[in-house]
């Protein structure tokens, strides 16, 4: 296998997770804190497996890096929290390329805080994909562009903020310990943030109700116990097998991929996500993903 093939693995598998998670979120759980209710139990069970299966046979390489692994799990808990209340908000095709903005959050503190450096056209890059990020979020009303939905926009931009905080904090998690531990601590603290943040009576008798329906709990397996893993294990090779940068430019381009999923997903044969498609949307979305795309892998690629 090609760092090429796994990215691109990766990167499909991502978008279509995605495209469950909207529908996990949306139809399936009665409101976005069950959902996140059965993500924390999934990230438990994952722990679980690690620690129980992984870890014993490959080991931490040192403990050094177990603090900033559990870090990592903190931060993408509360990333991954806000992501799903907003993904239940917004337009599938609108919130993945927001989510995308968590690159240019990690590359600005690296550079106020971590002595990194970006060049001219890297700073472009950045003011690009913020360009974009705003156009995603507009829609044409009476010949000016609104951005709607204000409260999904701030929640999808602070999960876009916490992921970037989560990327910069597991890049140093690698210097000090081996994959599957940070897997292992990541998925461990994970789970007590979700729950933290969204296990209420209420949700938790929601998450309860669902997971009586076979199908929900399905989709919930497939997409967070047995997609989610594969995704992040194919990222892995691909960095194994390829460099970070080249590696970094093809993941960028999960947007496209969702985005052509979600018009798919969205014709009047068959409607599962009921986005508009009408030409003057699309062209919109299509333009503001070409933005981001472009402007990350610059960022990347530098």
């Amino acid at each position: 296998m090609t760092w090429v093939t796994a990215v691109l693995i990766s990167t499909i598998l991502f978008a279509v997770i995605t495209v469950l998670d909207k529908r996990l979120a949306t139809n399936l759980y009665p409101s976005a804190g069950a959902f996140n209710v059965g993500f924390g139990v999934m990230q438990l069970c994952i722990a679980i497996i690690y620690f129980a299966a992984v870890v014993p046979t490959v080991g931490f390489d040192g403990g050094s890096g177990i603090p900033w692994s559990i870090a990592s799990g903190l931060l993408w808990g509360l990333g991954l929290f806000l992501f799903f209340h907003g993904l239940r908000l917004e337009e599938l095709s609108r919130a993945v390329p927001l989510q995308q903005m968590a690159p240019i959050f990690a590359a600005v503190v690296a550079v106020l805080f971590l002595g990194d450096v970006l060049t001219p056209l890297q700073w472009a890059a950045v003011l690009v994909v913020v360009a974009g990020a705003v156009l995603v979020s507009a829609r044409p009303q009476q010949g000016l562009f609104r951005i709607a939905r204000g409260r999904a926009f701030f929640l999808l931009l602070g999960g876009s903020f916490s992921l970037g905080m989560a990327f910069v904090v597991s890049e140093q998690a690698t210097r000090e310990m081996n994959v599957w531990g940070i897997q292992a601590w990541r998925s461990a603290a994970m789970a007590p943030c979700i729950f933290l943040l969204a296990a209420r009576p209420s949700t938790v008798r929601e998450f309860r109700e669902a997971s009586r329906n076979w199908y929900t709990v399905f989709m919930l397996v497939l997409a967070e116990g047995l997609m989610a893993p594969l995704a992040a294990l194919m990222f892995v090779i691909a960095l194994d097998l390829g460099q970070v940068s080249s590696v970094s430019v093809v993941s960028a381009s999960r947007p496209l991929f969702t985005l052509l999923l979600g018009v798919a997903l969205s014709t009047r044969y068959w409607n599962v996500l009921n986005e508009p498609l009408d030409r003057a949307t699309l062209g919109l979305k299509t333009v503001a993903v070409l933005m981001i795309v472009g402007g990350v892998s610059v960022l990347a690629v530098g």
